[in-house]
């Protein structure tokens, strides 16, 4: 693993897509490789549905006979990247007091793991975004600034001169 790791840096990290999830609430180095070598480009996605599909952030339906069942997990789409998007939920809501008062808010209504979807989900979201308009994370989450900001570290690039 640590093989791998070291050979991808030189490639991913001057990655100017690499260095905006980078930013990302929960999204560390392993996160932002995943994502960005599963989803490949992400125009291929109309929208923000089909990203949440493919990355298997939805429930599966069972329709039959007019009635309509949901299963808490399909196994259409990317495991791999259900996998990043719920470890990047458990860390955003570890250090981050906004995600976690949201996460909070769901749970009033919600059983844990649909809670935990839901902010998988939201982060997928803001994923989707960001690699879609070529745009930086405005350090915002449903509206409220985050008041913690990560660390400016390696691996980010310091300035394009490097």
């Amino acid at each position: 693993m640590l093989t791998l790791e070291k050979s991808l840096y030189p490639t991913l990290i001057p990655n100017d897509d690499i260095q905006r999830l980078l930013w990302i609430p929960g999204i560390g180095k392993m996160n932002a490789f995943t994502i960005l070598l599963e989803v490949g480009d992400i125009n291929r996605f109309l929208s923000e549905k089909n990203f949440f599909s493919y990355c298997r952030l939805v429930p599966s339906a069972r329709n039959s006979a007019g009635k309509v069942r949901q299963k808490s997990s399909s196994k259409d789409g990317n495991k791999y990247l259900k996998l990043v998007f719920s470890d990047a939920a458990v860390h955003a809501l570890q250090y981050y007091p906004p995600i976690k008062k949201y996460h909070d808010s769901k749970l009033r209504k919600k059983k844990k793991q649909v809670a935990h979807a839901i902010l998988a989900k939201e982060i997928a979201r803001i994923v989707y975004y960001v690699l879609k308009n070529k745009s930086d994370f405005n350090n915002h989450f449903k509206g409220i600034e985050l008041q913690k900001k990560k660390f400016l570290q390696w691996p980010r690039i310091t300035s394009p001169d490097v």
